[in-house]
């Protein structure tokens, strides 16, 4: 294996927190907003407003974004002890489903999406558009840090819808909230038995459908556990029920003792139909849960060593 010096660590830590930070400026950037106009913080009304229009205004990448999405590219995954993206045949540039419009579901969601992450820089991926919560999509700061880094979208149904229309690979983690909600450091888990809106959409456009795990991704943080009807509920209604730390004296750093190994499983081909019916659904949603399962069980020993590969199991709820 690849020895990761300490400087390079250092600047896999920059890459992580600059990706949680901007994560949750976003969240609380109308607070800041009403905030710095209160009290007359005159330059920080200008920055915010500054970052807004530039997040929000067309415009294409060039050398200042380009730097930095190198950088992430390559520093990011020295954070980690390891990080490995393999792909089930060919990968995306090189393979087959190039000329097939794909859609990567990815599994699990975890806190904060580091395996979402990982795949949103990397080189083979950097035509796909990766989709993520519209709320967080039209919040300033991390729509522009995600603008320079890669190429994302939003999750709301009616932009999926115009980028399926206009032949795009799309990439999402279908388990949303509820799979963040149920991340715990013991046990693999996905929330994916009453998520078939995806799969819908797909049969749909006939895009195929690419079942994606990254293996590690619950170790990355502890989450409380228990209460799930409570919080699921509450998932069902917008809110997040995640209650996660990472590292003991900076909690929201995701722990770096582990091997990240995110897979992408081969493309299930899905046939076109326009007015799919509940049955239809069902079946092609039967046969990708039954796609993730097959993936996790043939990757997890490569992921995990052969001695805690053989005892892992992945929950699906």
């Amino acid at each position: 294996p690849e020895t990761i010096k300490p400087f390079e660590k250092l600047l896999g830590l920059s890459c992580v927190g600059i990706f949680i930070l901007t994560w949750i400026s976003s969240c609380v950037s109308p607070i800041l907003l009403l905030a710095a106009i209160m009290h007359k913080w005159y330059i920080t009304t200008g920055i915010i407003l500054l970052i807004t229009i530039m997040s929000h205004t067309p415009w294409k990448k060039g050398f200042l974004s380009n730097c930095l999405m190198n950088f992430i590219r390559y520093y990011h995954p020295r954070y980690y002890n390891g990080a490995t993206v393999v792909y089930e045949g060919e990968s995306p540039l090189t393979g087959d489903e190039k000329k097939k419009q794909t859609f990567y579901a990815i599994h699990p969601h975890g806190a904060f999406c580091i395996g979402w992450s990982i795949l949103f820089v990397s080189p083979e991926m950097s035509h796909v558009r990766f989709c993520f919560s519209p709320i967080l999509f039209q919040s300033p700061f991390f729509r522009l840090f995600s603008r320079c880094a890669g190429n994302p979208g939003s999750a709301a149904k009616p932009d999926m819808i115009k980028h399926m229309k206009n032949g795009e690979d799309l990439a999402l983690p279908p388990g949303g909230f509820e799979e963040a909600t149920l991340t715990s450091p013991s046990v693999d888990r996905v929330y994916i038995k009453k998520r078939a809106g995806f799969i819908k959409l797909c049969l749909k456009y006939g895009i195929a459908v690419r079942p994606t795990y990254a293996f590690g991704e619950h170790k990355l943080f502890s989450n409380v556990q228990g209460m799930w009807k409570l919080r699921l509920a509450m998932n069902g209604l917008g809110i997040p029920a995640l209650f996660a730390w990472g590292k003991l004296f900076f909690p929201l750093l995701p722990r770096n003792d582990t091997n990240m190994y995110v897979a992408v499983g081969a493309p299930i081909e899905l046939p076109k139909i326009e007015e799919p019916t509940k049955e239809e659904v069902s079946l092609w949603h039967g046969k990708y849960v039954t796609a993730l399962q097959r993936l996790y069980d043939e990757h997890k020993e490569k992921a995990y060593g052969s001695e805690k590969g053989k005892v892992a199991k992945l929950e699906i709820w």
